[in-house]
C-alpha cells in the first residue's frame, strides 16, 4: 500500500470538506494508499506523521502563514514522491494573498485578538508570522488542483492522477494542472450568440435586474469567464452569479488579470468609443473601485503585477 498524507495549512476548510465530500470515490484511491495523515477523517497525530519516512502521495491545501506552516510544509514534502497543491490558495494564494500587499507585521495588527495561542508555564506564545504564501511558493508541486473549493470535475480528475501513479510509478508530465485549458466562456450557458460582445458599460450587480439567460457582460456586469480556466460545472453562473476567477488563468504562469482587462478593453462600450473618447471611457472605467481584488482576487501572488512590485522593492531574483 502506498501512504497518503493530506495536510492543511492556511485554510478556511472548504477544500478539506470538498474532498471528504467525494465520499465513496475515496475508495477506489484507497485500494492503492493508505492515508497515514488527514485530521478531517483519521485519528493519527502530526507526530505519528513525522515517523512516516517517506510519503507516496502528499496532498496540501491552503497557503502558508506562519513559520511552523512553512517548516512543515518543507519536510513534508522533501520526503514526497508527489506532492499535490489542492485549492486555489494552495496554488495561486488564493483571497488571503491579497495580505502580501501588506507586511505579516500589519497583517498581525489587524488580527490581532484574533490569532491562535497557547501558554507556556507564565508566557503566553504567538505563532511567527511570515510572508504569506502560496504552497507553490514554497515548493514545486507535481499536480496543480484550483478552485475555491475545487469543484468535482477537478476532484475527479486528482482521484484519476493518484490512481495512474499508483499503476505506473511515475508522472509523465510535471506540473499537471487540472481542469480543461479553454476559459469558462467556452462552455458557457449563457454563451452570447453574438460573434461580438458588446459591454455597455460598467455596472455593479444591484443596479441591474439580471437576464439569467445573458451573457454578464453584455449586461454590464464584471464577470471573470473569459480569463479563467474551465475548472468548474459553472455553478456560480448558474445561480445568477458572475465568475469571480477562482479558477485562475487559462495556463499554468498566465495571468488572469492581464487577459480580463484585455477581454474589458476589447468590448467595453464598443459602439460609442469615437464619441466618448479618452475622457469618457475613464469615466466609465473609474466605476472600478477595486481593481486589485476584482482582477487578482485569487491570483495576486502568481500574477506580474505581484512581481513587477517585487521586483521594484529588490525582493525577487
Amino acid at each position: 500500500m502506498l501512504k497518503l498524507a493530506v495536510i492543511p495549512g492556511a485554510i478556511c476548510g472548504g477544500c478539506d470538506v470538498a474532498l471528504a465530500s467525494l465520499g465513496e470515490k475515496l475508495l477506489d484511491v484507497l485500494k492503492y494508499y493508505e492515508i497515514v495523515y488527514w485530521p478531517i477523517a483519521i485519528d493519527r497525530k502530526l507526530s505519528d506523521l513525522g515517523a512516516v519516512e517517506e510519503i507516496d502521495a502528499l496532498i496540501y491545501m491552503g497557503g502558508v502563514s506562519t513559520r511552523e506552516e512553512y517548516e512543515l510544509a518543507r519536510k513534508l514534502s522533501s520526503k514526497s514522491r508527489v506532492k499535490v497543491a489542492l485549492g486555489t490558495c494552495s496554488v495561486y494564494g488564493g483571497i488571503p494573498g491579497l495580505n502580501s500587499l501588506s507586511s505579516p507585521l500589519e497583517v498581525y495588527k489587524v488580527n490581532m485578538g484574533r490569532s491562535d495561542h497557547w501558554i507556556q508555564g507564565d508566557s503566553l506564545g504567538l505563532p511567527q508570522l511570515v510572508p504569506y504564501m502560496a504552497y507553490t511558493d514554497v515548493v514545486e508541486p507535481d499536480i496543480l488542483a484550483p478552485g475555491c473549493p475545487p469543484s468535482d470535475k477537478v476532484l475527479d480528475q486528482l482521484l484519476e492522477q493518484l490512481i495512474e501513479y499508483a499503476a505506473k510509478g511515475k508522472i509523465d508530465h510535471k506540473p499537471i494542472l487540472l481542469g480543461d485549458p479553454e476559459s469558462l466562456c467556452n462552455k458557457c450557458p449563457r454563451n452570447p450568440k453574438t460573434t461580438k460582445i458588446k459591454m455597455p458599460g460598467i455596472k455593479r450587480l444591484h443596479e441591474v435586474e439580471l437576464d439569467d439567460k445573458k451573457c454578464f457582460l453584455e449586461q454590464g456586469i464584471l464577470c471573470m469567464g473569459p480569463a479563467t480556466r474551465n475548472i468548474c460545472d459553472h455553478s456560480c453562473i448558474k445561480t445568477n452569479y458572475p465568475c469571480t476567477g477562482c479558477g485562475g488563468p487559462l495556463d499554468w504562469g498566465g495571468d488572469s488579470g492581464v487577459s480580463m482587462i484585455s477581454s474589458i478593453g476589447s468590448v467595453l462600450l464598443v459602439d460609442s468609443e469615437k464619441s466618448l473618447l479618452e475622457p469618457g471611457l475613464t469615466r466609465e472605467i473609474d466605476k472600478l473601485r477595486d481593481y486589485i481584488g476584482t482582477f487578482y482576487r485569487y491570483t495576486l501572488r502568481k500574477s506580474m503585477l505581484y512581481k513587477l512590485r517585487e521586483l521594484k522593492k529588490g525582493g525577487l531574483k
